[in-house]
């Protein structure tokens, strides 16, 4: 029977004895010598139920790099890959497939199911099916291609040619090369399809039209929309096609400065704090107006003549006098210019909530520098996932490197974002901003006391202080490196090596409660491990660890 939707030839065959042969033939061939098949797959199944093959071989098959079309492709339950005998067409070629279990008459009816769904013109039309319960073996490719025959047996000299076909088909069947052709198989099979939708733009020729909606209803378009730009800004350029690509050459532009003013003002605001333009995300009218004009159109300029390169505007910026300067503030200053407008002294930021939390693991060695793959749970205050809005909130704090991925992997749920964030004005991911309000507020710094990666970050570095080796004085200078990235000022040095002694005393007298602070330690050392991890989370506590420079 042959089903023309999906080009399959099924045999229905009752198994009463211990070997059957039949002829299947659904039409004459008439164009033998030129024939060719692609079977696809090949299935057996006995009982409504489906027969692993755990062998499958042929006597040709074509051969190529990368793209071998052997028998055991008819099995691998891929119908875009399977069995053809191009290249020895005319010839007579078999293939076996051996059950992984033996089929005995007493099942009753056996089903074959041939499909050609990848070459419909490919399929078999006069073939043999022979099947036997005896057990065997399979069989060994031992034919070539017809082109390939006659070169065998040529007794005059061969051409450049035919040389070059002879000595590819002896790479391609020697069985001492068997391993070799394995492994570039593999590195030349071709990648699988892809099976992600993926956005294409519509030919130039058919546009999708754009309208303004009635209030806003999509089944009630006005007026037909053209492309184009806002006219308060350069036009396109005469003649050009209205299509992305003229889009993006008009945004680049030496004719609109306005991409290149707006990158600038996004940088100098990384760095500063504020824009040059403090409204960076209005450059319009409702916007402020630039604090320095003339220093915004030469780093723009600057900007585009070295190529759009941010690497070079960071440079730029970051050696400049303006950004080295002192960031301590003068009273009279401040009087004049709270907001630093007019870059009396140097940007004195507090870290943004990624950068804090991030940080502090990065201080401690705990900083996993994994990149991609779904979203982390790192710990968080019970209320925040217990007393959610729409209740109680699914949050599986992860284990292992995920509890210490950077913040950027967190996942977002937007009736709850992650406290830590919040609370160091991070947003909640329910818009877009261009730039974060800073706040001081003592839920900070109640956070950055008592928040579990916070600790968890103590704890770890004040093991390694605590199993290293050196004075105690050496051992906070270290710390402090990590903390602060310089050493300890000797007043400094003296004032930290102090509160460590204060609280190795108290802590000494309260094992319990030092048992409590230190977390993982090794027996009769968990006053040594509070202690450090005190001083530690003091450290990570100061302005100046969450604060730039």
């Amino acid at each position: 029977m042959r089903d023309p939707l999906i080009n399959a030839i099924q045999s229905l065959i009752v198994l009463n004895t211990d070997e059957i042969e039949i002829i299947h033939s659904l039409f004459k061939a008439k164009t033998i010598k030129k024939g060719d098949f692609f079977l696809g797959e090949f299935q057996i199944t006995t009982r409504g139920q489906p027969v692993k093959v755990a062998s499958a071989t042929d006597s040709y098959s074509k051969n190529n790099f990368g793209q071998n079309v052997s028998a055991q492709l008819a099995v691998d339950g891929n119908p875009e890959t399977g069995w053809s005998t191009a290249g020895d067409e005319g010839q007579p070629n078999e293939a076996v497939f051996i059950p992984a279990q033996p089929l005995n008459p007493v099942d009753g009816e056996l089903s074959l199911t041939m499909m050609f769904g990848r070459h419909y013109a490919c399929s078999l039309g006069k073939f043999r099916l022979s099947f036997t319960t005896q057990a065997g073996q399979g069989i060994t490719a031992s034919r070539v291609a017809n082109e390939v025959q006659p070169l065998i047996l040529k007794t005059e000299p061969l051409t450049e040619a035919e040389r070059t076909l002879l000595q590819r088909e002896f790479l391609l069947q020697a069985p001492e090369l068997a391993e070799a052709r394995k492994e570039i198989d593999a590195l030349r099979r071709p990648l699988p399809a892809l099976t992600t939708a993926i956005m294409r733009e519509r030919p130039p020729e058919n546009p999708r039209p754009t309208f303004l909606y009635n209030r806003g209803e999509f089944t009630q378009p006005r007026d037909e929309v053209e492309p184009g730009v806002l006219a308060v800004l350069n036009p396109l350029p005469p003649g050009a096609p209205k299509n992305r690509l003229t889009f993006a050459r008009w945004l680049v532009s030496r004719d609109n400065p306005l991409t290149a003013r707006v990158t600038v003002n996004r940088a100098w605001a990384q760095f500063f704090g504020r824009g040059l333009v403090r409204t960076q995300e209005d450059f319009g009218y409702q916007g402020e107006p630039p604090s320095h004009p003339e220093l915004l159109d030469w780093l723009a300029v600057r900007f585009m003549d070295s190529g759009w390169s941010m690497k070079k505007l960071h440079r730029l910026i970051v050696t400049s006098h303006t950004y080295r300067q002192d960031s301590t503030s003068r009273p009279e200053a401040v009087a004049r210019d709270p907001e630093n407008k007019l870059l009396w002294r140097g940007p004195r930021l507090r870290l943004e909530a990624e950068e804090v939390r991030d940080g502090a693991l990065l201080a401690a060695g705990l900083l996993s520098s994994r990149m991609y793959g779904p979203g982390v749970y790192p710990p968080q205050p019970a209320s925040v996932t217990t007393e959610g809005t729409y209740g109680a909130l699914a949050w599986p704090v992860s284990t292992g490197e995920d509890r210490y991925r950077r913040t950027l992997y967190t996942f977002t749920k937007r009736t709850a974002p992650f406290a830590f964030g919040t609370t160091f004005d991070a947003p909640t991911g329910e818009a877009c901003i261009v730039r974060r309000d800073r706040s001081n507020t003592p839920l900070q710094a109640l956070s950055l006391l008592n928040d579990a990666t916070i600790t968890e970050a103590a704890q770890a570095l004040a093991r390694q202080c605590a199993s290293g080796s050196g004075s105690v004085a050496s051992r906070i200078t270290q710390a402090a490196l990590r903390c602060f990235s310089r050493t300890p000022e000797p007043a400094e040095l003296a004032m930290l090596e102090e509160f460590y002694n204060q609280q190795l005393e108290r802590l000494t007298a309260s094992p319990d409660a030092a048992a409590l602070i230190a977390g993982e330690s090794p027996a009769g050392t968990a006053p040594v491990h509070a202690a450090w991890t005190l001083l530690i989370r003091a450290m990570l506590n100061m302005d100046e660890f969450i604060t730039n420079p």
